[in-house]
């Protein structure tokens, strides 16, 4: 048999890829007509789907996760307004390649639609229910904190009413409640309802968190709303511009909805464009402080208390979750048991879901090693029950590598939807699997321990596909540094340009992540020996970055620069010889690259968005690399000789748009 070198193999593979990439590009011109009319087609039968689905389909996160994802991939095909003549080339090349990949996604959807029940018996306890594609009346069932109570049906019908009202003295609502007792799950559910209902044209989202910056919450308002990113540099002309563009809206008659989620000090809303607030806009808050909401304008009859449940209600809850027959006396011993652990948890829901998720289908000593660990602790809050609950949760995680992917996913931000890719290729960097030899593997890997921990309730489902989020007080825990992992995760603010990064800090950090938006010089005194992990983000084009930061990072195996406005100089790069993952994601680059040749130990390379125009020869030097990533990078001179020598390439990718590998990890 004929001996073929892997470098061939290599090569033949790359032409194939290029010439199949041809193919398609020249198919989205050529066919955009057929294109068209066969999303048109399968679309209709979708839609027929859909509405037996609503009509008959059983009540369940899968259905309702379903139809949402329905209703999205609608909205994304409505992009027809009418047929382009033969003449106009670009716009039927775009139209071929809008509607190409679109009959692939209903081929998906009907395939989850064959998984979802119909039928027609009694809804069971604590399950999830769908939104209503029209107003209520009544508050729909929610994951979690609120299965039709008495103590929050009030509440959201409230809510409801003062966000559909037009009177001008219900402009400024909140949700006030601790941490962990809904606030933000109403808040979603209250979103969805006048989404469905149609009572607002828009509806923009954006979450604060505790270290409130207003750069960044200008920015998430304006790519909200679609506006151009604010290029002003002062923050009254970044106001200004967002309080022009709301004008217009308003003027249009458009009536929107501004949500700001998890607000902990108070907002000028001035600094936003909504002061004075525009005709047809209102605004909801959910924060902890009830004295925020109101130095903000919000009135006394406008602020609704979300309280811990009552007794019953927490029972309900609890039991709903691990099995609604120990509810009705099936297995007294464990019911005694359970009610003591209700007790014990105070009522406080992200609380009672953690803990009963945890003991579904587990045996009686379990449930009495519980119990006997709230009632032995000195316990002197429910923050300190909560904390108490997560550390339990996370010792009950039967896999190491979950509890690596949970830690992991702490390190990001408040609010921040986490991509599961990212998680893998971190956790490739860091050897965090267990017998995983392929990049492919570690990928399956990275999905099963996201699925346990969702399970687990300590991670969430985002609505970003391939994503996953923590909910802030699961965050607070996995950055307690209670493991032997030590790790920081910083938000930069201006004050602290040229400081040090953690004052009074007494120990080194394994892994850190800077957010760096809106400072101008680098924090000071960057000295972390044991370092194995470093995540920037967002630092813009005045940011000055010290060449010297890693010359005592000797043991970092994994950096990721993301969205860094200012040119990366070779020289930050040049002690970093144990690398494994380098991630590059809209990073301003020098024009020559070839210095990144020199991370021998590379394995994962990611220029995703970073605009370079060749990659040269050296880089094919990266013997051991297994994952190239050159998503977005257009108009790209490749040297020759590059995939030759990747003899270890495992993937490569080379679209025009990011595409995650992880499509859809949850159904």
């Amino acid at each position: 048999m004929e001996y073929v070198s892997p470098f061939v193999k290599t090569t033949v593979s790359v032409m194939e890829y290029f010439a199949e990439e041809l193919k398609k590009r020249l198919g989205f011109l050529v066919f955009s007509t057929e294109y068209v009319e066969d999303m048109k087609k399968k679309l209709d039968q979708l839609n027929h789907i859909e509405k037996d689905i609503q009509e008959n389909g059983s009540e369940s996160h899968r259905k309702r996760k379903w139809l949402e994802d329905v209703k999205d991939l609608n909205e994304r095909s409505n992009f027809m307004d009418e047929a382009p003549s033969f003449f106009n080339v670009a716009k039927r090349y775009k139209l071929g390649k809008q509607s190409y990949g679109i009959p692939e996604e209903i081929k998906d959807l009907e395939d989850r639609e064959s998984k979802i029940v119909v039928t027609h018996a009694q809804r069971p306890l604590a399950e999830v229910g769908s939104t209503s594609t029209g107003p209520s009346t009544s508050a729909p069932v929610l994951m979690g904190t609120q299965n039709n109570f008495k103590s929050r049906d009030s509440i959201y019908k409230a809510a409801l009413e003062s966000l559909q009202s037009n009177d001008e003295s219900h402009k400024m609502i909140a949700l006030c409640g601790m941490g962990g007792v809904g606030k933000t799950t109403m808040m979603e559910q209250l979103k969805k309802e006048v989404g469905a209902s149609n009572s607002f044209h828009w509806v923009v989202k954006v979450v604060l968190g505790e270290n409130t910056d207003v750069i960044a919450l200008q920015r998430a308002i304006a790519k909200y709303i679609d506006s151009e990113d604010l290029k002003e540099e002062a923050i009254d002309a970044r106001a200004d511009r967002l309080q022009k563009k709301f004008e217009e809206m308003s003027k249009q008659g458009k009536k929107t909805l501004v949500i700001m989620d998890d607000i902990w000090s108070e907002v000028d809303l001035k600094d936003v464009g909504l002061s004075p607030l525009p005709n047809g806009f209102k605004l909801l808050f959910t924060s902890r402080f009830e004295n925020v909401c109101a130095r903000m304008g919000v009135k006394t009859d406008s602020v609704f208390k979300i309280r811990v449940l009552d007794e019953a209600e927490a029972k309900t809850l609890f039991f709903g979750i691990v099995g609604p027959s120990m509810l009705d006396g099936d297995e007294p011993e464990l019911q005694k048991i359970g009610a003591d652990i209700v007790n014990k948890c105070g009522g406080l829901p992200i609380a009672l879901k953690t803990i009963a998720k945890s003991l579904i289908g587990n045996i009686k000593e379990a449930w009495q090693e519980t119990l006997s660990n709230l009632q032995h602790e000195d316990l002197q809050d429910l923050n300190d029950i909560v904390h108490k609950v997560f550390e339990m949760s996370y010792n009950n995680l039967k896999k190491e590598d979950d509890k690596s992917i949970f830690l992991l996913c702490g390190l990001y931000p408040e609010d921040f939807d986490i991509p599961i890719e990212d998680l893998m290729r971190y956790g490739w960097g860091l050897n965090l699997f267990t017998k995983v030899h392929t990049l492919r593997e570690a990928r399956r890997r990275t999905i099963v321990c996201v699925n346990n921990l969702i399970q687990a309730n300590l991670l969430t489902e985002s609505d970003c596909m391939g994503c996953v989020k923590m909910h802030d007080l699961v965050r607070v825990f996995a950055l307690s540094n209670f493991s032997k992992v030590k790790q920081a995760s910083i938000v930069c603010h201006d004050n602290m340009s040229g400081q040090p990064l953690i004052k009074n800090a007494k120990e080194s950090y394994d892994r850190v992540l800077l957010k760096c938006t809106g400072i101008s010089k680098f924090p000071v005194d960057f000295n972390y020996p044991n370092l194995s992990l470093l995540i920037v983000m967002d630092g813009n084009d005045l940011l000055k970055f010290p060449q010297h930061i890693y010359e005592n990072t000797e043991k970092l195996e994994v950096v990721c620069y993301d969205n860094i406005g200012i040119p990366l100089p070779s020289v930050v790069f040049e002690h970093s010889t144990k690398l494994r993952p380098l991630c590059l994601r809209s990073c301003s680059l020098i024009e020559d690259i070839s210095f990144l040749g020199s991370l021998s130990n590379l394995e994962a390379l990611s220029l995703v968005d970073c605009g370079i125009r060749r990659l040269p020869w050296k880089i094919g030097m990266l013997k051991k690399l297994k994952l190239l990533d050159l998503t977005g990078c257009v108009d790209l001179r490749i040297d020759d000789g590059v995939f030759q020598n990747l003899g270890s390439l495992e993937e490569l990718y080379m679209r025009a748009y990011y595409y995650s590998p992880i499509r859809s990890y949850l159904h």
